[in-house]
């Protein structure tokens, strides 16, 4: 394991008692899946060799996509069964 981010959902996240009775720091905010992804991708891109990333259809935003492009990474995530993907020749 390289990095690791804390995921809480919006609710949990705006629960100031519950944050501060279970030691979750202040500066902590929310952030989806797919933002932490990218946080951490682009920390380790800071001098730890990678050449791609692997995820499943939670990761499989464009955002994502396009931090593994910017730091050159190839990449292999699953997207939702209705998503729809048109290649270079429009088909």
């Amino acid at each position: 394991m390289i990095d690791r981010r804390l995921y809480f959902t919006k609710e949990w996240a705006a629960d100031e008692e519950r944050r501060e009775l279970t030691g979750v720091p202040v500066g902590l905010r929310f952030a989806t899946k797919p933002q932490l992804a990218a946080d951490m991708l682009r920390a380790a891109g800071q001098g730890i060799p990678a050449s791609f990333f692997l995820g499943d259809e939670v990761y499989g935003g464009r955002e994502l996509r396009g931090v593994c492009r910017e730091l050159g990474l190839g990449y292999v995530v699953a997207v939702r069964s209705n998503h729809q993907v048109t290649t270079p020749d429009g088909s």
